[in-house]
Parts: structure tokens; sequence; C-alpha cells
């Protein structure tokens, strides 16, 4: 999929805020349609690539808040609160004409996610003013925007606004050890957490979307279009001839096989972790096997993606998510008793990986969450440290 150019979305402006803001809504704000806010704010951003490095520096811990870094942050205020603001708003609308199949113009992904490392820098700027709730509020509304775009019915949105949500989830760990004696805000957000968790689609509703739209593409004028959107160098040379020569049967046969290779992903989506990596591994490599004797599956080897990479993403940021649910009733559990418990309580939410109860270890300053399962696609096991207030 095209992601909007700047020049592009200086042209479009005007019909996009005439076709997402219902013509009784013109002047309210905020309006309706949390989309019209994200392009309000994404057209306004001026992309500055030295503070962006340093601002993602800060948000790994690397660095710490300076001057140049507070009056950056002051200088995109108009544009914070426009994505801030965007986070309430009821629905989000994108106004994508999903009919232009591989060409389909997406979210202007690029400066959504400097305008989020923007919010979750003041969260953090709020949270050395010991501004607590200021700044999880700001770490909540990139949760939000997370949910948003996931909602755009791309595959990409989904790994875009997933990987927003595992950025605000560390922020917010990060801020945690100062409220973990506070029962009042930790309940508060524990619903606030579970709330905004709950808004994400599935990524199988993704894949099937995204992979239907692709879908649209195969057909024999399209050959051209295939070529050019899937960066046509990348493909062999011998194939692309295959591609351009290719007959209305040609291309029918090859839709047929792309539909039932996306039932057999969606279908292997759905068993237990294991299994279902395995069988997404394998079905990932058996077009392209395939296509060296049945041409009918030429197509299906250029467009369809590495499914088992993108579950994977999609089970690390859900179990992260997860985690901090579970760190949450902990801390709960603290504040009530005077001192967190020697074992997980029963009903935690789960591991993804492993789909049983996080390994709980406490620590002298606070407690890890680890995973009984590994993240298949990098041979990994993830844990998250939790620190409590002293």
């Amino acid at each position: 999929m095209k992601t909007i150019n700047r020049n592009m979305m200086r042209q479009m402006i005007c019909a996009i805020f005439i076709l997402l803001a219902p013509t009784s809504l013109v002047y309210a704000y905020p309006p309706d349609n949390a989309a019209v806010l994200y392009y309000r704010a994404s057209l306004s951003y001026i992309t500055n690539s030295t503070m962006e490095k340093k601002l993602l520096e800060l948000i790994k811990g690397n660095i710490g808040i300076d001057k140049e870094i507070k009056d950056y942050v002051q200088s995109n205020k108009n544009w914070i609160k426009q994505f801030v603001d965007a986070g309430e708003a009821p629905h989000c609308d994108w106004g994508i004409d999903y009919s232009e199949g591989l060409a389909t113009l997406a979210p202007p992904y690029a400066s959504l996610r400097n305008i989020a490392r923007i919010v979750l820098v003041q969260a953090k700027i709020a949270a050395d003013s010991a501004d607590y709730k200021r700044a999880l509020d700001l770490c909540l509304s990139v949760h939000k925007a997370g949910a948003h775009i996931c909602n755009a019915d791309i595959l990409m949105s989904h790994l875009v606004g997933i990987s927003l949500n595992g950025t605000a989830n560390q922020c917010i760990v990060d801020i945690l050890p100062q409220i973990s004696d506070s029962p009042h805000m930790l309940i508060w957000l524990k619903n606030c957490v579970y709330d905004v968790s709950e808004r994400f689609p599935s990524v199988k509703a993704s894949i099937n979307s995204d992979l239907r739209i692709c879908a649209q593409d195969i057909r024999k004028k399209k050959a051209e279009d295939i070529i050019f959107e899937m960066a046509g160098d990348f493909i062999p040379k011998d194939k692309r001839q295959i591609i351009r020569n290719g007959d209305e049967e040609f291309f029918k046969a090859n839709k047929e096989y792309f539909l039932e290779h996306l039932a057999a992903l969606l279908t292997a989506i759905d068993l237990p972790y294991p299994q279902s990596y395995e069988q997404l591994v394998e079905l990932g490599e058996k077009p392209g096997r395939e296509s060296k004797k049945n041409l009918h599956a030429i197509l299906a080897g250029i467009l369809a993606p590495a499914v088992h990479k993108v579950v994977c993403s999609d089970l690390k940021a859900r179990t992260h998510f997860n985690a901090v649910k579970t760190a949450l009733n902990l801390y709960i559990i603290k504040t009530k008793t005077g001192g967190l418990p020697d074992a997980l309580p029963d009903g935690m939410p789960k591991d993804l990986f492993s789909g049983k109860d996080f390994k709980y270890e406490k620590t002298k300053e606070g407690f890890v969450l680890r995973c009984r399962g590994k993240d298949l696609s990098k041979d990994k096991i993830y844990e998250y440290e939790f620190k409590v207030k002293k």
C-alpha cells in the first residue's frame, strides 16, 4: 500500500475534510471522526530528523530531558493537542478507497508515528514534574491512536498501530513506580488499559482484509501495476515476463490459488501458537516452491506477506499489554496488603506465546514477569521488569 505524501495531502485536504466531517458538524470541535484531526496534525507537522532521532533516544531511556527537547515539544503543542483530541473521537474513518487495490493510499504513518513520539516525550516531561495523571493520559492517547490506525483495515496500519501500542506501554511501565503506592490512580489506570487494549482489531481480520484488497488486482489489466507496486526489480525477470504475458485464464487461476492460500493462512492462525507458527512458515514457503512448476502459484508467492512474522508481532504487542495488566493487579494488591504476593493470583492475563500465566519473580526493586513461551520468529523469550516505590 502507498503512504500519502505531503504534497498530495495538501492537495487533498479540503476534499478530505468535506468527506470526513458531516455537514452539520463542520464547526464542531473535536469532530466525531478522529481521522480529521490526525490528517490535520500530519499536514501541519514539519519533519526534523535530528530532533526525531533525539526524541527516540529519550524514549528508549538512553538520554535525559534537556532544554532543546522541551523547546521542541513546546513548538509542536498544536499538533500534539489535535493528536490527543483525536483519541477522544467516537470513531475513526480514514476515507480510504479500498477499490484501488495495491495502490490504495494509506494513512500518513510516518508523520503520525513522529507526532506520537512527541506526545510520549511530553508524557515523560510531565512525569518528570510529578504530574503523573497528565503523563499517563498522554500515554493512553497514543494507545487510542494505535487502535484508530489499526482500524484502517490495512496490514501495515495494524503493524504501525501495535508498534505505537508497545512504545506507549513501555512509557507507562517507566511511570508505574511513581504511582505504585496510589490505589486510586492504579485502579483508574487499570480500567483504562483494559479498555484500550480491547479496541484493537484481531490480526486475523487485518490480514484477511488486506489480502482481499490485494486480490482485487489479480487481473490481466493490472499486470504492470502488480509489478510496479511490488517493486518489480525484486521479482525474478522470468516471472515478470510470465506475469506480463499472462492471459485471462492465467490471472483467474492465480486469483483462485491466492484466495485458497489466504483461507489456509486464516485457518492456521487459529491454531495454538507453536502449531500455528509451524504451519504459517510452511504456508509462507509453499507458493514460492510450487510456482517453479505451477504458474498459478506465482502471484501468491509475490503478493502474500510473511504472515508468521506478522502474527508474532501481534502476539508480542498483546502479551506486553497482558504483562502491564498483570502488573497493575499486583500493584493494587500491594496497596491493599502492604506487600507483593508470593505467587500470581488466579485469573491473571496470560502470556500468549504459551497460553499460560507469566512466570513471576519478586526482586529487590519490584518484580519480573517472564513469558513461558518463546517468540519463535526471533527465538526469544520476553520478560518485563516492574519496579515499586521505595
